[in-house]
């Protein structure tokens, strides 16, 4: 569901020096084969009986893509995505899956998700995918009823031990409240069977004083069952938690990387929550990065431009991590910012990405086999002001000597960001690292769209 808090973080003050060895390539210039339209026609052309603000949804418009490849078949990629936007989710989560490294896919529903899959829930939203080390693909997602607003929303998982091919019904892990949201799921890349969720729980009328959580449940089953919700770190009362992602650290220790917002302050952070016992206590969280929380708006039109705020996390083989996240400070300059820990989160440096000279958002960052460090993101460098299009590209930076140095490029588009349904692309895009070099999934509107106002694309990105 929209989270509806916009964060700027950045760390001006512990910005490092950081060289650019390469200027960006031709457009196009990805690496490897271009970016190829992954979503296709929405299956749900004749809308969904039952589905409470059903002919609200605009058919065709995808957003919110993940992805994750089977560490035991490096050739099996899935990737999910929300299908069929409307004004407070999607009608449902769809997934693809491919055998062949993406040269083809197969669609996948998971049943009973939502009215559109035979269950009872009117929407869906903020899916994301992680393989275990046995190969079982879990996914994670929220369902939502149209019955108030905000709506009660559940926080579910399902499970495919073919791929990604078949799904079991969603089990519900944390049942439907108005606070519920950004969920994530990780499976263990050493223990089979053993896979950590985490999502939000905050108060979306923003009430001060408010009572919101991170929270966090695992299996250790593969996801036949899960265990009852903890809390991983409780905000001020003025504050929220939002958009976690757990990271497996080589000891086994957990790591929880997550964003805060202080509503009173106006000051969004980064932490980290380091667990040492699989989840079951947190320690106190440890700040990554800070910077006040910014609204920005085209100059031209007035329209919110994209700012979720939501950081990316990823470790490398050696066990350093990795997060990345806004850190624009106008409409018209931008920046993306990248901390590393090297002592499991404990301690954190952070730099910005050489040569974004314009608005950007939505950076993911992940590390392939090699420990080469990718991150794709979005920004207006190429817009022209004044015309009729908010110009908008893909751009790829990679570093082969843990973030000292970047490489930048052009991944995809042109597109206009003002296509987009209701001007937005969700508030986060998917890239996981491969054997070498990296699987990504964006959304790109029109022109470059093809099956509607938005479409998912596929490519892999070689360093």
């Amino acid at each position: 569901m929209r989270s509806g808090a916009f964060l700027v973080l950045g760390a001006a003050s512990l910005i490092a020096a950081v060289q650019l060895v390469a200027v960006q390539s031709p457009a196009g210039a990805d690496g490897g084969r271009a970016l190829q339209a992954l979503s296709g026609p929405t299956p749900f052309a004749a809308g969904c009986p039952g589905g409470r603000l059903d002919a609200e949804a605009i058919a065709g418009s995808e957003v919110e893509p993940a992805i994750a490849v089977n560490p035991t078949d490096p050739r099996n990629i899935i990737a999910t995505w929300q299908q069929d936007i409307g004004p407070k989710a999607a009608r449902s989560d769809l997934i693809k899956s491919s055998r062949d490294g993406g040269r083809t896919w197969q669609l996948s529903t998971i049943p009973d998700l939502t009215v559109c899959t035979g269950g009872t829930a009117d929407v869906a939203a903020d899916p994301w995918l992680s393989v275990g080390i046995d190969g079982t693909v879990y996914f994670s997602g929220t369902i939502g009823n149209a019955t108030a607003d905000p709506p009660p929303v559940a926080v579910v998982a399902s499970r495919s031990t073919d791929g990604g091919r078949t799904w079991r019904q969603p089990t519900i892990i944390a049942a439907a409240e108005p606070g519920n949201d950004t969920d994530a799921v990780t499976a263990s890349p050493t223990v089979a069977g053993h896979a950590y969720l985490v999502w939000a729980n905050w108060d979306h009328t923003y009430q001060v004083p408010m009572a919101n959580e991170l929270r966090f449940a695992r299996t250790t089953d593969g996801g036949v069952s899960w265990s009852p919700p903890v809390t991983i770190h409780q905000p001020a009362a003025t504050a929220i938690d939002l958009s976690g992602h757990i990271l497996v650290l080589p000891d086994g220790a957990l790591l929880a990387v997550f964003a805060n917002a202080d509503v009173a302050l106006g000051q969004g952070t980064l932490f980290a929550s380091r667990s040492i016992d699989e989840g079951r206590t947190w320690q106190p969280a440890v700040e990554i990065a800070s910077h006040p929380v910014g609204f920005f708006a085209d100059p031209e039109s007035g329209v919110e431009l994209p700012q979720p705020g939501f950081p990316s996390a990823a470790i490398a083989p050696d066990g350093t991590v990795y997060v990345t996240s806004e850190a624009s400070t106008s409409p018209s300059t931008g920046a993306i910012a990248v901390a590393r820990s090297r002592d499991g989160g404990r301690t954190w440096t952070t730099s910005e990405l050489p040569g974004v000279t314009a608005f950007a958002f939505e950076p993911v960052i992940a590390v392939d086999s090699h420990g080469t460090v990718g991150v794709i993101w979005y920004d207006l460098r190429n817009d022209r002001p004044g015309d009729a299009t908010l110009t908008t590209d893909v751009w790829f930076a990679d570093s082969s000597d843990e973030a000292a140095t970047w490489r930048q490029r052009h991944a995809s588009g042109p597109f206009d960001l003002r296509t987009a349904p209701r001007g937005q692309l969700g508030e986060y895009q998917g890239m996981t690292g491969l054997r070498q070099g990296f699987a990504v999934v964006v959304t790109m509107g029109q022109p470059a769209a093809e099956n509607g106002p938005s479409d998912v694309f596929f490519g892999r990105l070689r360093p």
